[in-house]
């Protein structure tokens, strides 16, 4: 080594020194993890949108149907499940719709409130709506009409029309050896071949009780049960099942059948036979 040269020390081999690991590149999964967030939260968003916008659009429609004045109060259900789906499959699997003060269109002027449950509605034409229930509650005042428009016995015209659970009961003064006498009949509500039904289950005259044959000798007249037809006031695709009073309330409970929606001739109106 010559004169004025800096002095270097070997460095020392390292033969067992551990490799610096490579840092792997994670960017591919966050992305996986951001699209799975990014279409959960779209599909959240879609959901709600469409719950927004289908209730909305089923008001629309049947208060155009049943000629209802604007924003007449309904409460449209949509049952549970999600919506999205049945929209793209043209179908939606439950709906209900409830609403006060109906009216009927048989120009009477006759109302009811009215709870309707329908199982596969098509949303799409050609689809076939699956089947159907529907509640349609009548007061007291609706119920005088309709059994007004039956054909009374002439001893029961113009009777005083009550509802005392489970029967509706008609008073009415009758005119007998020159004094007036009070008379009331018991009605039990039914069904009975798509019809409602009125049957005589008990009567009394001035406090004391009668038989029916008693009654109707009196009255001079037959007092047998009193039919009032529904069918005329309502779609042929419904039929009455069930009656009874509830409280101030005469509740009818019907079928809709499968396909009702979807035809036509049985969204039309009825007929009496």
């Amino acid at each position: 080594m010559s004169a004025g040269e800096p002095v270097t020390a070997p460095l020392p081999l390292q033969a067992d020194a551990a490799p610096v690991p490579r840092r792997r590149r994670r960017w591919p999964w966050v992305v996986l993890v951001a699209v799975i967030l990014l279409a959960v939260v779209a599909a959240v968003v879609a959901e709600l949108v469409a719950r927004s916008i289908v209730p909305q659009r089923v008001r629309e429609t049947v208060t155009a149907e049943l000629g209802l004045p604007a924003g007449h109060p309904m409460d449209v259900g949509l049952g549970g499940g999600l919506l999205v789906p049945q929209l793209i499959a043209g179908r939606l699997d439950d709906l209900r719709i409830a609403s006060d003060d109906v009216p009927l269109p048989s120009g009477e002027g006759v109302t009811a409130d009215a709870e309707v449950r329908l199982n596969g509605v098509p949303l799409r034409d050609g689809a076939t709506s699956g089947a159907g229930g529907a509640e349609l509650r009548f007061d007291r005042d609706d119920l005088e009409v309709m059994l007004g428009s039956a054909g009374l016995p002439p001893a029961l015209e113009g009777a005083e029309l009550a509802l005392a659970e489970p029967d509706v009961v008609l008073s009415h003064d009758v005119p007998l050896l020159g004094a007036s006498i009070p008379i009331e009949i018991s009605l039990a509500p039914g069904a009975a071949d798509g019809d409602l039904t009125f049957e005589p289950t008990g009567a009394s005259v001035g406090g004391a009780a009668l038989s029916l044959d008693q009654l109707a000798a009196m009255a001079g007249t037959e007092v047998g049960p009193v039919p009032v037809c529904l069918a005329d006031r309502l779609p042929a695709g419904l039929t009455l099942t069930d009656v009874a009073v509830d409280g101030q309330e005469l509740v009818a409970s019907l079928d809709i059948a499968p396909g009702t929606l979807g035809d036509p001739a049985l969204l039309e109106p009825g007929t009496c036979g």
